[in-house]
């Protein structure tokens, strides 16, 4: 079912910061977001004979706040970064579209995989991956549409599919982001222990 992955990522996302996340400005700001996405993902306007879902409004003008706090070289390369995840995005679905015989198993998470290796590449902090990866796939929802509404196909810009798409893509930035963190808390814990122990 469309959006599955959204909504159970998404609400998991949620519960994680409501419970276990330290009581802060950052925490209550995440969890808002997380809320609103979820509201507004079923629900669509028609701006300039496209329609466009809220959610996906949402995240573009997100996005673009921290994008527009880049300067210089930075702005820059993050320019071309984000034009690159956004023709693989599109590419992608536009390869599904015209030839889904080379799509082996389920097109969401070889989309997910792509978009991963890609924002690894391109960065090496978590959070402009996470960045560059959300303004990547936007952008190449965007794209899309209006290609294909140069042939008259109708298309909705951030549908649950796409939400799918970049949810797990983002579960999967958060994973290894998880594991690269793991040998630290764990030498961390190790350490501790020694250190109480010599006591």
């Amino acid at each position: 079912m469309e959006g599955s992955y959204f909504y159970w990522l998404l609400w998991f996302l949620w519960i994680v910061y409501t419970f276990f996340a330290p009581k802060n400005r950052t925490r209550l700001l995440i969890c808002l977001y997380v809320l609103l996405l979820i509201t507004l993902s079923i629900h669509e306007i028609t701006v300039y004979s496209f329609s466009v879902s809220l959610a996906y409004i949402l995240m573009l003008i997100v996005s673009y706040f921290f994008v527009m706090r880049q300067r210089g070289k930075a702005f820059i390369y993050f320019a071309f970064a984000s034009a690159s995840l956004t023709m693989l995005y599109a590419a992608f679905h536009f390869l599904l579209l015209f030839d889904p015989v080379w799509v082996f198993t389920e097109a969401t998470w070889l989309l997910a995989l792509a978009l991963l290796f890609a924002s690894f590449a391109l960065y090496r902090s978590f959070y402009d991956r996470l960045l560059v990866l959300t303004v990547g796939c936007c952008q190449g929802d965007f794209l899309y549409a209006f290609v294909l509404k140069q042939f008259s196909f109708p298309h909705l810009i951030g549908s649950l599919s796409f939400l799918d798409g970049w949810a797990l893509a983002s579960a999967c930035l958060f994973g290894w982001q998880w594991l690269e963190q793991l040998p630290i808390y764990i030498d961390a814990r190790f350490q501790k222990r020694a250190r109480e122990v010599k006591t």
